[in-house]
């Protein structure tokens, strides 16, 4: 070892604080680097076991498949699991739902009851060809009240069409507007079952929403497959990553066909022609389960967590550029302490090499001391917030799903190589520095300084305000740029980044909220035979039903305008009709919605409106989703425009009855329970529908409500409505459930990146301000000494406080915004979503510097003025 390197290692010895500060930044950034790669993927993981839970563990299922034929999926080297499903045949049940009357039996083999998403709610699964299990919606949604225990006797046959074409779950129940069935039941044969558990419903793979049967899951044994079945296949690993080619090798079609069928780029009708006369050659009808498919290959380009990824790649760069700026002042800070040193190490003959191997061999001791422990830190880190998740999302996942931890040796080789980078990039500069200096100015320590006497001179405010003291730190803050401005960087970064961050985040999840159709009521009752509102308030008063946390009263009727004016960017879309572009319509229907009195008010004062002003006016909720060509690639996008050109103050004109009706309010803001409607429509106040209806009874009224308790909820409906026949109420509690448990995951995992970032910046700026205000203890107390006061000293200390904060705010606030509206351009923009100015993250910043600064300096100050004035003088270790 040479003397340079003891040097070296003796000096991080005598300034052990300033090597543990330096030590615990590469610890942290290297922790949170392998915390957020870790996090990630078990994020994607618990992710893939959400999916396999809730929608069956394939990747292909083959529909309609003769089971001689399962040889060829037995036999192919690319599958893993199959499972098998075989329809048992339908059968008539009582049902409320009108167009779902039936039952279907399927026969599950023991795979398929363990792989396809059959999650016991009681009782058990079925082990005998006589057992069933029922679906939860059986009751909430047909108002059937089988339990486990009871035996029921079922007529089961094969469905039919009138003109006896055979139909299956995917096709709708034959049923016309004046309730005339086209469909029937032939060849049944009576068999009993028994009731052993209750099931969730199955995914829409096996049962689609628009399906007429009940799925009722029963057992069939793999030796008594026999007919027609559907196969349901997983992939092996490399089988996966080529999974379009195995498919179309299994259908015997052109191997392309699936990838060019996927591919969302508009299609010529030769390309059309092509892949329908393909898929047509097809052995069975398939269907994929894409969403699992893009976890498991490439989750960075998969629908609704594709941002996911790009987040990570974002978080990572912002840890290592932050790290690198806060492991950087930590040898800038080393370097200036000892200027003076390498200066002497100059004058007796140190090469400029020789001083930049050191401080590199400094950053490798510190490296290996920092990596390591950040490593153990971040994996515990991992630990404790999938423990801390899981603890509040316990229940709150279907079946107890849990998250897991995974922490894959690519995430850990990931973490020490950007940890070397980071090392090694914050040395570098500093390096360099060290390598410059000159002798006789390191000597005079006077490297730093350098500074004209005009520049000196300090405002006459600042003495005025601050005194002797404020005068002396602002001149301070002038003669040491290189001090003060690490400081300020280090800030300026750490606003930037939280502000960009934040909002990145915000749109992120916004993105994941509207691809999952989150809705914001849970159960809905369609009333034919509760015509008014008269009725409404007679029967279903909130007042006799509990459990309601928002309800909207929904009456609706198409209302004609006169030549409607439809927006420029609304005619420009993919599906616009000739009429349209014509200016054809000589008049036009626009919905008319009242939305209750209670939910009319806490609309119009979400709007800022009163009521006197806008109760005989019109409020067009005009915000709709349309495809457009895009300009800038081959690709079909969607937009928010508006539909209509009207503004403020123009008059609605309606010939028909002689009617004017002035716009009060253009919202893009939908009233609770009405932001999945698809078109433009007009809201109205209860008072002001009542005029405009040419009769008091409607064709029908829809109550959309947020239970706390929707299965309560339907239950007590049930019991008011008793005398009523022509009602429907639609419980999605369980998807709505699904989805806000989705939606809360996904949170857990942003808002965590946020919480990482701060933390980081933190301590950036905790780092660079402690460690900046101990390398001037000697100036302080040089101060001191020739008769500075307490109150003087106070006062320049608040004065640096304020200076970094407004001059770190006035740099970090701007860029942070651009940064917020680049994002916006990118992930945005294309959607017709105005920008949003990150108001909350810019008031959080600027509390937080100026609350943090003024903290930090005060826990500086407090050590500070603890030392001896004399020996703080003599003393050059920190």
């Amino acid at each position: 070892m040479n003397l340079l390197n003891k040097l070296t290692i003796k000096n991080l010895r005598l300034n052990k604080k300033r090597t543990i500060v330096t030590v615990i930044g590469i610890m942290l950034s290297v922790a949170l680097l392998t915390a957020v790669a870790s996090i990630y993927a078990s994020g994607i993981q618990s992710l893939i076991n959400f999916e396999t839970q809730t929608q069956g563990n394939y990747h292909v299922s083959y529909l309609n498949v003769d089971s001689n034929e399962l040889n060829v999926f037995k036999n192919n080297r690319s599958i893993d699991v199959i499972s098998v499903i075989k329809d048992e045949g339908y059968a008539k049940i009582d049902s409320q739902n009108e167009y779902k009357p039936y039952a279907i039996i399927k026969g599950f083999t023991k795979d398929s009851l363990n792989n396809l998403a059959v999650n016991i709610v009681s009782g058990r699964l079925p082990e005998k060809d006589d057992e069933i299990v029922i679906p939860t919606h059986l009751k909430t949604n047909g108002r059937n009240f089988l339990n486990v225990g009871d035996i029921i006797t079922l007529d089961v046959g094969k469905r039919v069409s009138e003109d006896g074409l055979e139909l299956n779950q995917f096709n709708e129940y034959m049923i016309d507007d004046d309730s005339k069935v086209h469909e029937k039941i032939i060849d049944t044969t009576k068999k009993t079952y028994k009731v052993v558990g209750v099931a969730e419903r199955l995914p829409r793979s096996i049962e689609p929403y628009s399906s007429p049967g009940y799925t009722f899951i029963s057992y069939v044994d793999d030796k008594d497959i026999n007919g027609i079945i559907d196969v349901y296949v997983k992939y092996t690993k490399e089988g996966t990553k080529h999974w379009t080619k195995v498919t179309a090798n299994i259908l015997g079609i052109d191997n392309n066909i699936i990838d060019l069928a996927l591919d969302e780029k508009p299609k010529d009708e030769a390309t059309e022609a092509k892949i329908t006369e393909e898929f047509s050659k097809s052995k069975y009808r398939f269907d994929m389960n894409s969403y699992l498919i893009g976890l498991e290959t490439n989750p960075v380009t998969t629908s609704g967590i594709g941002g996911l990824g790009i987040i990570l790649c974002i978080v990572l760069a912002i840890i290592v550029f932050t790290s690198v700026f806060c492991i950087k002042n930590s040898f800038d800070i080393s370097i200036t302490e000892k200027i003076k040193q390498y200066g002497m190490l100059r004058s007796i003959g140190a090469t400029k090499k020789q001083i930049k191997k050191n401080v590199f061999y400094e950053a490798t001791i510190l490296g290996l001391i920092g990596i390591p422990l950040g490593l153990l830190l971040g994996c515990l880190a991992s630990v404790i917030l999938i423990i801390v998740s899981n603890f509040f999302l316990e229940g709150a996942i279907a079946n107890d799903l849990k998250l897991v931890l995974s922490i894959s040796p690519l995430s850990i080789v990931a973490a020490i190589v950007l940890g070397v980078i980071t090392v090694y990039f914050s040395a570098f500069r500093s390096a360099t520095r060290a390598s410059k200096v000159s002798p006789i100015d390191s000597i005079r320590n006077s490297a730093n300084i350098k500074i004209s006497r005009k520049n000196v001179k300090s405002p006459k405010l600042v003495k005025k305000i601050f005194g002797m003291g404020g005068d002396i730190s602002y001149k301070n803050l002038k003669r040491n740029k290189k001090k003060y401005r690490t400081t300020v960087i280090s800030i300026v970064v750490s606003v930037f980044v939280f502000i960009a961050l934040s909002s990145f985040m915000s749109m992120t999840f916004n993105e994941v909220e509207q691809q999952l159709g989150a809705s914001d009521y849970n159960i809905s009752l369609s009333g034919y035979g509760i015509q008014t509102t008269e009725e409404y308030n007679s029967l279903l008063s909130t007042t006799r039903l509990d459990d309601i946390e928002d309800y909207t009263i929904l009456r609706t009727n198409p209302y004609i305008i006169d030549k409607i004016k439809y927006n420029k960017d609304y005619l420009t879309r993919i599906d616009s009709t000739e009429e349209e572009l014509n200016s054809k319509y000589e008049e036009n229907y626009i919905n008319l919605y009242a939305i209750g009195k209670e939910q009319y008010n806490k609309y119009i004062k979400s709007l800022g409106l009163l009521y006197d002003d806008v109760k005989d006016k019109f409020i067009i909720m005009d915000n709709v989703n349309v495809g457009m060509q895009s300009n800038n690639t081959n690709k079909n996008e969607y937009k928010n425009v508006r539909m209509f050109d009207y503004k403020v103050g123009d008059v609605i004109t309606n010939s028909k009855n002689d009617k004017s009706y002035e716009i009060a309010y253009i919202s893009d803001k939908a009233p609770f329970a009405l932001s999945d409607m698809q078109d433009a429509y007009i809201i109205v106040s209860d008072e002001l529908f009542d005029k405009l209806l040419s009769s008091k009874t409607i064709d029908t009224l829809s109550i959309f409500y947020k239970s706390s308790n929707a299965n309560k909820l339907q239950d007590d409906i049930d019991e008011v409505l008793k005398g009523y026949s022509n009602y429907r109420v639609n419980n999605q509690d369980e998807n709505a459930k699904i989805v806000n448990n989705i939606l809360t995951l996904v949170g857990i995992f942003l808002y965590g990146f946020i919480i990482v970032i701060s933390l980081i910046g933190i301590t950036n700026i905790f780092n660079t301000i402690t460690t900046n205000m101990e390398l001037r203890k000697q100036e302080f107390a040089m101060l001191k000494s020739v008769g500075m006061t307490t109150k003087e000293f106070n006062r320049m200390i608040r004065l640096e406080s304020l200076f970094m904060g407004i001059k770190s705010l006035l740099f970090g606030l701007p860029i942070g915004i651009a940064l917020s509206y680049l994002m916006y351009h990118f992930m945005v923009e294309r959607t017709g979503e105005p920008y949003v100015l990150p108001i909350i993250p810019i008031l959080i910043s600027i509390a937080v510097v100026f609350v943090l600064i003024s903290l930090i300096m005060k826990y500086s100050m407090s050590k500070i003025n603890k030392q001896n004035t004399i020996e703080t003088i003599r003393n050059e270790n920190i």
